[in-house]
């Protein structure tokens, strides 16, 4: 099986990584139509949002991947064999944090039956719980003799019901080797692979996380009835017009939401396939004067659509999951927040391969204070 970074198209992955401010208290509630116009749209480049100097980061060791968020938090994965499954260790930043290993694979059917890692011949155990359609193996605070085979093991292995698939190890002492590095904690008792008699308080703590301030949410009484000309006027409208594989020109699965007094943030279908629906955003005055299609920030630049979005008018929030396959078990979730005078990043979940992994459990790519 494909990994998904070959698969997923570059709207699709892109659509659902975002930057935030950090520490945005001054930033009005509201904010008028005219000063929206000028200033909702444009965002400042995601480099300056990571003060305490941590960037959400992603790297590949041979099979094994690694991701670490702005706040310092890693995870590591191996996949099994033909992409049936994986292996994953997870680990916060901070002096006191502990290793969490998951494992699973789809491959198995293993029902509710227990699921065995087994790692040159011996079995390390753990406990099994269901996630939907997934059972994941689930192994807290796990033994440094576990550690030290997950890095320097010859052959892994999932199996249920008689059933194994092998997983890989190549590339896991490398990943782990790169998250010790980055979280501080190279030759302390904490550290994944490279351990010493350093104290674990050396370890730096975990980083301030950026802080979102959320405007007040407004009344959606009244809202238009119509699409306004104003923004279908947009070139991008235009265009979604145009892919959205809807009848009427795709005009007919439109929504409006309120902002603020004179703000209005306008839903436009802009693209359609079996499992992802993808929408623009367009910001306007309540007459639908001076709209503006909203750019987003990420990390890779701006983009100007998302994938499967929502928006909570109670809690000024939008969500999006772009899914990389219809099972759910890959892609990017996001969630993002309205300040009164743009949307800022409040959280992202990232898993750029097909393995199994149910969305509650994907890495973090982002993550702001609550």
């Amino acid at each position: 099986m494909i990994p998904l970074r070959h698969l997923v198209s570059a709207a699709a992955t892109a659509a659902l990584l975002m930057a935030c401010n950090n520490g945005d208290a001054s930033v009005p509630a509201k904010a008028d139509a005219s000063a929206v116009t000028q200033t909702s749209v444009r965002t400042s480049p995601v480099a300056a949002e990571t003060s305490t100097g941590f960037a959400s980061e992603t790297k590949t060791f041979r099979d094994w991947t690694a991701i670490c968020d702005n706040g310092n938090d890693c995870a590591a994965y191996g996949p099994a064999e033909d992409n049936g499954g994986f292996v994953m260790v997870k680990l916060a930043a901070g002096p006191d944090a502990q290793p969490q290993v998951l494992a699973d694979s789809w491959a198995l059917d293993a029902g509710t039956e227990l699921i065995r890692l087994d790692i040159d011949g011996r079995n390390y155990s753990g406990k099994t719980e269901n996630r939907g359609e997934f059972n994941i193996l689930t192994i807290d605070r796990p033994s440094d003799q576990l550690m030290s085979a997950l890095a320097h093991g010859r052959a892994m292995r999932l199996s249920a019901k008689g059933e194994t698939v092998p997983v890989s190890l190549t590339g896991a002492a490398a990943a782990f080797l790169w998250i010790d590095e980055r979280q501080g904690r190279l030759g302390t008792p904490t550290a994944l692979i490279r351990k010493g008699t350093r104290s674990a308080r050396s370890v730096p703590a975990a980083p301030a996380l950026p802080r979102v301030t959320v405007a007040a949410p407004a009344t959606q009484r009244d809202l238009p009835k119509a699409l306004s000309p104003h923004v279908t006027s947009l070139p991008q409208a235009r265009e979604c017009a145009a892919l959205y594989e809807n009848t009427d020109n795709g005009r007919n699965d439109w929504a409006v939401h309120r902002l603020g007094a004179d703000v209005l943030l306008w839903e436009l279908p802009c693209g359609a396939g079996a499992y992802n629906f993808s929408q623009a955003y367009v910001i306007s005055a309540n007459d639908g004067s001076n709209p503006q299609a909203v750019d987003f920030p990420t990390p890779r630049g701006p983009i100007d659509s998302l994938v499967n979005s929502d928006f909570d008018s109670a809690t000024n929030t939008l969500s999006a999951f772009g899914k990389g396959r219809g099972l759910g078990d890959c892609g990017s979730m996001g969630s993002w927040a309205w300040t009164g005078r743009e949307f800022r990043l409040l959280s992202e979940n990232n898993m750029s391969d097909c393995l199994g992994l149910h969305w509650d459990l994907w890495p973090s790519t982002w993550r702001t204070a609550r």
